[in-house]
């Protein structure tokens, strides 16, 4: 009897993208901004440590103004706010969270994701990129980092 488990993917093993544990991301909308973020296939949704959020009508619209962090460096950006999401932090607490789309580069990839905003500002990482985000479309090697390399610096 054969107990390998077959993955069902629309792309092969070899066409996966490696990634490490944390990886470098870019805003490519922004100047190409970056941060490093976090790779946590155990959570559902990607999640982005931002401060100074307001919220505010835009033609008929909820959107989002806030503030992102790398070291030193900050970021404002507004985009509409999709929704909002309940969830339940690292910590076990619940929290309703805004929920925006952004487009983001990892490595030569670009696309749109879904991200919630919080504040991480006590933990290691600005970013945490959920596997929603990473599409099962990337490899994930949890005892290596920036696989995907070092952004050019501006």
């Amino acid at each position: 009897m054969n107990n390998s488990i077959k993955i069902k993917s629309k792309l092969n093993q070899k066409d996966l993208i490696p990634i490490g544990w944390r990886e470098w991301i870019v805003f490519p909308e922004y100047s190409g901004f970056a941060i490093k973020a976090k790779i946590d296939t155990g959570a559902r949704t990607s999640a982005l440590h931002a401060t100074h959020i307001k919220e505010f009508q835009k033609d008929n619209q909820k959107w989002v103004k806030f503030r992102i962090h790398q070291l030193k460096e900050t970021l404002d950006i507004e985009l509409p706010i999709l929704g909002y999401k309940e969830i339940t932090n690292s910590f076990g607490s619940k929290e309703i969270r805004p929920l925006i789309k952004i487009k983001i580069k990892l490595g030569k990839k670009l696309w749109k994701t879904d991200m919630t905003l919080t504040r991480r500002n006590k933990l290691a990482h600005p970013m945490l990129i959920g596997r929603k985000t990473l599409k099962k479309q990337h490899k994930v090697y949890p005892h290596r980092s920036f696989l995907t390399g070092v952004p050019n610096s501006k």
